[in-house]
């Protein structure tokens, strides 16, 4: 394999110097030497030539030096590794070109020898980089087809899914016919399974699968699980346990990869075991929480037990032919247990006649509990690589923001999830947070916040509750809701969607997610304030009256049109009118519109006043018939909105 050499000197007789000197090399199609001058053309050529491996260059050199070149290879080919050539004892350059990135440095006068080992130690370096790069471009590439060809058959196992879930829900669907869909379900949902198995085995083995730490109640996320597996063991008659000795709280860790991980052994367990019962297990250790899975089922070889975390093997004996498998669902669990810097250990009896024999899988896997401390709130931050100040929990509220900034009010029961989600979402909004839903319908209220961040099972006043006040109450019906909760039922993700929650948060919850959601909700706020603002400043734009969507606003601006001459409609006798406070009323127009009760008057009267001087009106007819007392103040305050006159705007 040639390597390429970019030879950077301004020195006349180096191109022949190297000729001489690695002329075995050259003839031999080992090395290929390119030689220029200065750094400008070392960079044109490097752009042109992406082949090339290695840069030799000089430091001090015209027009552009060799420090200069070297702060400017990263952006041109990221991988070419750079050897400087500098005079004997100058170490300020040769320490500030090892800091920009150089591989190595030789100093002149140019010792052949020593120049030969450096190049051949640079070219080795530049190989193996080379070789990295490319076996991660075919990992890249292979990952991106995993992924399209997942995304690719989603699409039709979704249109399966879904319509069969819409039959299962009529309830006059004969029982047959109930069953023969459910197993179409049943298998299109497995297939999906498989589909995704597929995709993190792919990432796991291009290191692209990212740890996704979650607060949660650990024990009580590994019950979940287990219930879901209930249904399916008692089908085979089968006993299915949960056991725990490990205090319920909050615990730091990757649900995701913990649920496949059930999953994937649980699974086998129901399918191996003919007859007996499964255990499951959940116990800690100082630094690690233990699982174990524990089943009757036919057991495994011991010859076999050293390949069963291999990809795609699987067991091959008269019992075990009889049951279907991929071989993927082992590997995938002993690579996720990997990842979370966890262990495996599998122990199993295989008992060749009708008896029950059994295999017991115990997994070791790192976690953390949040506690209620200052500091244990620093070591969960930390944990999820979160930058965060720390909410004093004293304060009940976190340090001031500007009053622009977007409030959210945190409604939690638990006081460690409360005091956590503010702490993470306190350097970007304003907080505020409640212990119950009725403590919160109360700050609701009073705040009137941008989002409320909700759980939904809470004491005095639950989710569902909070969020049927909320929404049947003309002050506050356009606050966002996201719904907190530890459920995974269907049922009660479309309930809370019923009862007009705008998201759903699904409990261990991931920070990062949270955020996003939170930020999409308060985007799409503001760009309907935008849109607002847009049909009362664009006058070609339809009257607000016919096309505002929003049921208060449509309230308001109706009584401002019934009204319309009256110049001394206040905010006062809105206010009144809409059965709420004046301040009330300020909070929820500025909510809407980012304007004050008196600035949206007075721009709706100035957007009346188009249309009336479109139908023919003169100026000082229009002031008069849009509450304005004096025609000249009118021309003033319109020329101010709209950059030009009534008169103006009508010779337009």
């Amino acid at each position: 394999m040639k390597t390429k050499i970019l030879l950077v000197d301004d020195e006349d007789d180096l191109e022949a110097l190297f000729k001489q000197l690695f002329r075995k090399q050259i003839q031999s199609d080992t090395y290929e030497f390119v030689y220029v001058r200065d750094g400008r053309e070392a960079l044109t050529v490097l752009e042109q030539q992406p082949d090339i491996d290695v840069v030799l260059s000089d430091i001090n050199m015209p027009g552009m030096d060799g420090l200069t070149l070297l702060a400017k290879l990263p952006d041109i080919n990221p991988i070419v590794r750079t050897v400087m050539v500098t005079a004997y004892g100058d170490m300020n350059n040769i320490r500030t070109a090892m800091n920009r990135g150089a591989f190595d440095f030789i100093t002149k006068p140019i010792n052949f020898k020593d120049l030969e080992a450096t190049l051949e130690k640079t070219i080795r370096s530049a190989n193996q980089l080379r070789e990295t790069m490319e076996l991660k471009a075919v990992d890249e590439m292979k990952t991106r087809f995993f992924t399209n060809i997942t995304h690719e058959l989603r699409t039709p196992l979704t249109l399966i899914v879904s319509p069969v879930d819409k039959l299962l829900e009529d309830s006059d669907l004969p029982p047959p016919y109930q069953q023969q869909l459910m197993t179409v379900r049943r298998n299109a949902r497995q297939l999906l399974r498989l589909i995704n198995q597929l995709l993190d085995i792919t990432k796991l083995e291009a290191q692209r699968m990212d740890l996704v730490n979650e607060v949660g109640d650990l024990p009580g996320f590994v019950g979940q699980i287990v219930d879901l597996f209930r249904p399916s063991a008692d089908i085979k008659q089968l006993a299915l346990t949960y056991q725990t000795t490990m205090p319920s709280g909050n615990y730091v860790f990757d649900a995701g990869k913990w649920e496949k991980i059930m999953y994937n052994l649980l699974s086998n367990a129901i399918k191996f075991t003919e007859s007996g019962e499964i255990k499951v297990q959940l116990n800690q250790s100082d630094t690690a929480a233990h699982l174990t899975i524990s089943d009757t089922g036919i057991g495994i070889p011991d010859d076999k037990l050293p390949h069963i975390f291999n990809r795609f093997y699987q067991v091959e004996n008269s019992r075990t032919r009889s049951y279907e498998g991929t071989g993927i669902g082992l590997a995938l669990v002993h690579e996720l247990t990997n990842r979370l810097g966890g262990k495996i250990h599998v122990k199993s009896q295989a008992n060749l006649s009708a008896e029950p024999s059994g295999t017991h899988f115990l997994i070791e896997i790192p976690v953390i509990q949040s506690g209620t401390t200052t500091d244990a709130i620093s070591t969960v931050a930390h944990t999820l690589s979160i930058d965060t100040p720390i909410a004093d929990p004293a304060a009940g509220d976190v340090t001031e923001l500007p009053s622009t900034t977007p409030l959210v009010l945190v409604v939690e029961d638990n006081p460690e999830v409360r005091e956590f989600i503010v702490t993470e979402l306190a350097t970007t909004y304003r907080i505020r947070s409640a212990a119950n839903g009725y403590e919160g319908w109360m700050l609701a209220k009073e705040e009137l916040p941008d989002v409320i961040v909700s759980d939904l099972m809470m004491p005095r006043m639950d989710g569902y509750s909070l969020i049927e006040k909320l929404k049947t109450d003309p002050a506050t019906d356009h606050i966002a809701v996201i719904l907190l909760t530890a459920s995974v039922e269907q049922e009660n993700r479309l309930k809370g969607f019923e009862y007009g929650a705008d998201e759903y948060v699904t409990k261990p919850f991931h920070v990062g997610e949270l955020r996003l959601r939170l930020r999409n909700l308060l985007d799409r706020q503001q760009k309907l304030r935008e849109q607002y603002q847009r049909t009362l400043a664009q006058p070609d734009a339809p009257a607000p009256l016919e096309t505002v969507q929003n049921q208060f606003l449509h309230r308001f601006y109706q009584l401002i049109d019934d009204h319309l001459d009256d110049s001394s409609l206040s905010v006062e006798w809105l206010a009144d009118q809409l059965a709420m406070s004046r301040k009330t009323l300020y909070s929820k127009i500025h909510s809407l519109t980012h304007l004050s009760p008196n600035e949206l008057i007075r721009q709706y009267r100035l957007r009346k006043a188009v249309d009336l001087l479109r139908l023919g009106h003169n100026m000082s007819e229009t002031a008069y018939m849009v509450g304005f007392e004096s025609p000249s103040y009118f021309t003033k305050v319109f020329k101010e909105f709209y950059q030009k006159t009534p008169s103006e705007y009508l010779k337009g």
